[in-house]
């Protein structure tokens, strides 16, 4: 049952922060930011905060490792995406991107989080 309520908090808190997020992205100039800080920065941190104050910081510490290693593969997929999508069209350029997600995030699983 602490499990459900945990999932419920966690669902509302950060639905909380991407409508704040979204409210503040609405400000900037270009419009174009405003995806970038409405989903997956406010997410991230609700469910940090909520799982920090439920379980405490060692889980937190371990959560946050995946997220920094998610965030490292998220621009080795960027970068090779931004190149073969130019040579080989959208589909295949982002499936063998795709690939150079894969690589680190699995090194820095190995190295970091087993």
């Amino acid at each position: 049952m602490k499990e459900v309520v945990l999932l419920f908090v966690r669902a509302l808190a950060g639905g909380a922060l991407v409508v704040a997020f979204a409210m503040f992205s609405d400000m900037l100039k270009p419009k174009m930011f405003a995806g970038l800080f409405s989903a997956a920065p406010s997410v991230a941190t609700a469910s940090m905060l909520v799982t920090g104050l439920a379980m405490g910081p060692s889980k937190d510490e371990r959560y946050a490792t995946g997220m920094i290693a998610g965030a490292v593969a998220l621009v080795f997929y960027a970068l090779t995406a931004a190149l073969l999508v130019k040579h080989l069209g959208a589909v295949v350029g982002s499936a063998l991107a795709w690939l150079a997600w894969a690589m680190p995030a699995f090194v820095a699983y190995w190295l970091f989080l087993r």
